[in-house]
């Protein structure tokens, strides 16, 4: 179980880490290579879906990515599920928006004019977003790493260290371009506040997730949606406030998310206590 772990977060960190590291590398005139830049960004989207098939393969063999394509095809979900899963975080950010539009704070907007629109982008942006961050990542983080994670830690640690693995995997380009060229204090000063709002408010998301996956028995497919919701979410905030860059915003909705953990941390213990926990896509 621990090798199973480690070797797959080996694995993911090196598919997409050794991808953003080439795209970087050429950028800076390091190398020359004859691969595409947007296949780079691929397999560094899709680091942790490619290396969790890999090793559902060399552990389960035609079981394993057969167990994958299974859950995958776990639609057969309650309504209020899919409501959910759809409309989490754009109910969370229409409050965040909002409050800070009423509060003045740091003169965000709040364009009623883009209501219309900004939702139909939203709508479209699940599904191009679904397709190229739920896929690329929810495979191996909820398909692989969270039952193993489940089946040998109480669910409250599992959640925990699946926040901080999926902080880690997201190291920015721009970062890595600073240790690249050798300049550790911009890297520092840049990673470690990105890192440390990253994990606040990955540690809430996740328990929100996990407790999405156990309840709908281990879809993957709800997962890849919620994911793509998630970012499509983002997107929607983007056009609505006018700012391509809203990340002060970040802040709001990390408060937010924690206090929602106030529900889902009993949730989750509720689940583990009735053995409602999903341990393996196979089972």
């Amino acid at each position: 179980m621990k090798r199973a772990i480690l070797i797959y977060c080996l694995l993911t960190f090196g598919i997409s880490w050794g991808a953003k590291f080439v795209f970087c590398a050429e950028d800076m005139g390091w190398i020359i290579t004859i691969v595409p830049k947007g296949i780079l960004q691929i397999l560094a989207s899709y680091g942790p879906t490619l290396a969790g098939l890999i090793i559902y393969y060399l552990e389960y063999d035609k079981k394993g990515l057969a167990a994958v394509l299974e859950s995958l095809a776990k639609v057969n979900v309650h309504l209020k599920w899919y409501l959910f899963t759809l409309f989490f975080e754009l109910g969370s950010f229409l409050i965040i928006v909002l409050f800070a539009h009423l509060a003045g704070y740091k003169e965000t907007l709040f364009r009623k004019e883009e209501l219309g629109s900004s939702f139909l982008m939203f709508v479209v942006n699940i599904f191009t977003l679904t397709l190229l961050t739920g896929l690329g990542e929810e495979v191996g983080w909820r398909g692989f790493l969270l039952p193993k994670l489940q089946s040998r830690f109480k669910v409250i640690y599992a959640g925990i260290i699946l926040s901080l693995i999926i902080s880690l995997w997201h190291l920015r380009t721009d970062l890595l371009k600073l240790l690249m060229q050798g300049d550790y204090d911009g890297f520092v000063m840049g990673y470690l506040p990105d890192m440390g709002q990253r994990i606040l408010i990955t540690i809430p998301v996740v328990f929100i997730i996990s407790y999405l996956f156990n309840k709908t028995r281990g879809s993957l497919f709800i997962m890849i949606l919620f994911h793509g919701s998630a970012n499509a979410s983002w997107e929607w905030v983007k056009q609505v406030t006018g700012n391509a860059d809203p990340s002060y915003l970040l802040t709001l909705w990390m408060v937010l998310l924690w206090l929602t953990a106030v529900f889902s941390i009993p949730a989750l213990n509720r689940q583990a206590k009735g053995k409602q926990l999903v341990t393996s896509i196979l089972e």
